[in-house]
């Protein structure tokens, strides 16, 4: 039997954007017969889900309380949700990030360049990064599970002198 990709990871983000919608409404935990429950009618076999929670528990996406039987979301994983948002509401601000990561950590400091392309940032000089959208605010998620904040700065600014050039980096965004 051949794993269609595409309709795995689909599952697998609709379930991390079911535990988010739990988490942001109700105080306690969500268990797996809430996420089941919700995602009940989704196109697919119904047994995947446990399957998929339990991928993504293994990914580091969210935390099983076995005692409990409660679920929640890791920081990753609100990091995936960020990274794969289409959320491209603006507020006038400029999100800017600068960052000095030494040598031996190269490889967080190519994680970390990964992970704000994906939500919206671009290049502006060789380490400062700019992006206009507001769910670029939580880079910080970002920043705290790669563990380099002495190494990076970000500044949400309401005025610059490279608007313009700003303004043409993201043309075809806004």
């Amino acid at each position: 039997m051949k794993i269609n990709i595409d309709k795995v990871k689909k599952i697998s983000l609709e379930i991390l954007k079911e535990i988010s919608k739990f988490s942001d409404e109700m105080v306690e935990l969500i268990t797996f017969d809430d996420i089941k429950h919700n995602l009940y009618y989704m196109e697919g076999d119904p047994r995947r889900i446990s399957v998929n929670i339990r991928s993504l528990e293994q990914r580091g996406f969210i935390q099983i309380d076995r005692n409990s039987n409660s679920v929640e979301l890791t920081n990753k994983g609100k990091i995936k949700l960020l990274e794969d948002s289409n959320n491209k509401s603006i507020d006038g601000k400029w999100r800017m990030i600068s960052f000095d990561i030494p040598e031996n950590y190269k490889n967080k400091r190519n994680q970390l360049r990964r992970s704000i392309k994906r939500i919206g940032y671009k290049q502006v000089q060789k380490s400062l990064w700019a992006c206009p959208f507001v769910r670029a605010d939580e880079v910080n998620l970002i920043i705290k599970e790669l563990q380099i904040d002495k190494y990076v700065a970000y500044l949400r600014v309401d005025k610059t002198d490279i608007k313009t050039h700003l303004k043409k980096l993201f043309k075809n965004d806004l």
